[in-house]
């Protein structure tokens, strides 16, 4: 990776120096921290590990591979260590100078989680903005390129993003969130795993509430 693209991980001491489970430790910690900069934003990795480990049993992955998934999908977000908070939190739509920067925090994610020594992690981290069309980032993957975990990150991520709210726009029904993943099937999402989430979310218990927010679905999930 280009130097000017990594960040500053001073904070977290020097990577060889730190065993692996310190290290995903310190980058667990990380990923919490760098939420509280976008209003909206709190517990979006932690739903995210949630939603993408409950479609990855229900897809049949072995224990070993969704607690794998988990953790990928946990960290999935870190490289936007590196990006600004001025893009982060603009209202407005970004332009395409700032879109780059966003884009790079794929790939930034994935050298910082290299350290963890898991290939699968690393694959997950760097791929899950891959479009099943080739039109995502950042290598531009598509289809079966795609490593599946990357693809079930992809689609909890963007149902979790729909129906939370950012800063540029207001949070989604679950219900339209659901059926923007139908509508991006084939093109941006992987059609199996849209259809896999899809039966997953609604054996959720708080998916019987009446139109919740995607939020409130996941704390509710996770409170049990």
């Amino acid at each position: 990776m280009d130097a000017q693209l990594k960040p500053d991980l001073t904070p977290l001491g020097p990577r060889s120096a730190l065993e692996p489970d310190s290290q995903l430790r310190a980058l667990n910690r990380l990923a919490s921290a760098l939420e509280a900069r976008v209003p909206g934003s709190a517990g979006h990795a932690r739903r995210v590990a949630f939603y993408a480990s409950g479609v990855a049993r229900r897809m049949g992955f072995s224990r070993e591979r969704v607690a794998r998934l988990h953790r990928a999908a946990a960290l999935h977000d870190i490289g936007k260590v590196g990006t600004p908070a001025a893009i982060v939190n603009k209202p407005g739509p970004l332009s395409d100078e700032e879109f780059a920067v966003v884009r790079r925090h794929a790939a930034i994610g994935a050298w910082m989680v290299a350290g963890l020594g898991d290939d699968e992690l690393v694959a997950v981290v760097r791929h899950h903005h891959e479009r099943l069309d080739g039109n995502g980032y950042p290598d531009g993957l598509a289809g079966g390129e795609i490593p599946l975990g990357a693809r079930i990150v992809a689609v909890a991520d963007t149902f979790d993003a729909v129906a939370s709210t950012r800063p540029y726009r207001a949070a989604k029904r679950c219900r339209e969130a659901l059926e923007l993943l139908d509508g991006e099937a084939g093109a941006q999402l992987d059609p199996g795993v849209v259809s896999a989430f899809r039966d997953y979310f609604a054996g959720l218990p708080a998916a019987a509430a009446a139109d919740r927010r995607g939020r409130e679905i996941g704390q509710v999930a996770f409170n049990g």
